[in-house]
């Protein structure tokens, strides 16, 4: 056998090439470069501001991810509006914590590892310690777009797009108008959905880079997502 620096040079690496290494029990086998990529998603070694779940139905287990009140093996990324999520990611004793509240407020992407055209996209609206255990948070969801299904035993990446900046305005009260502070230092987009999950139109007038009012024809509660 030729000495590893004998062999020639490949500059043009396909993700079905094969390398050569040994596993943690010291045995050699071979390692396909799409999975050497899937692991670095997986475990974030690229120490990206991301988390990785596998996702899980029902019982809440570290590094995974599942969805309220839903126990089925699939389900469409456009229909999720609450997941609990652990602190930690897959496969990783430290905690991912403070990554996944710096998301609150932001737009989220969660996608497949194996198909990235598979993958939910959403506004985070809220983290919120789970009561029965604080290694977990439940994360409402507002959907913003996706396509496919969330399998079973999968796992998704979530990221969040903190280039364009996103804020969530939350109206308590019932009322026509509503004055948002939001601080993006631009003029944004505005979806605005009252307290029963309606989406409505309202007139937007745009006080400054910082601040817009919205006009309803009616007096509502509800949240304003703006983009």
């Amino acid at each position: 056998m030729a000495r590893i620096n004998q062999y020639a040079l490949d500059g043009s690496i396909d993700k079905t090439d094969l390398l050569i290494g040994s596993d943690n029990g010291g045995v050699t086998k071979n390692y396909k470069v799409s999975d050497i990529g899937k692991a670095i998603s997986k475990f974030n070694m690229s120490g990206q501001p991301q988390i990785c779940y596998r996702y899980n139905r029902g019982a809440n287990l570290a590094g995974n991810l599942s969805i309220v009140n839903e126990n089925n093996a699939t389900k469409t990324f456009t229909s999720i509006s609450s997941v609990i999520v652990s602190k930690f990611a897959f496969g990783d004793t430290n905690t991912a914590q403070n990554i996944l509240l710096n998301m609150v407020g932001q737009e989220i992407t969660l996608t497949d590892i194996d198909n990235p055209d598979n993958f939910g996209a959403y506004t985070l609206d809220s983290a919120t310690v789970l009561a029965s255990d604080n290694n977990f948070y439940t994360l409402a969801l507002f959907n913003t777009g996706g396509a496919g299904n969330i399998v079973y035993e999968q796992f998704y990446v979530m990221t969040s797009k903190k280039g364009d900046l996103s804020f969530v305005y939350t109206q308590t009260n019932a009322a026509a108008e509503w004055v948002v502070t939001h601080n993006l230092g631009k003029r944004p987009s505005v979806t605005i959905v009252t307290a029963t999950d309606a989406t409505v139109i309202g007139e937007v007038t745009y006080n400054s880079a910082n601040q817009l009012t919205i006009n309803l024809s009616s007096a509502n509660a509800g949240k304003a997502y703006l983009n």
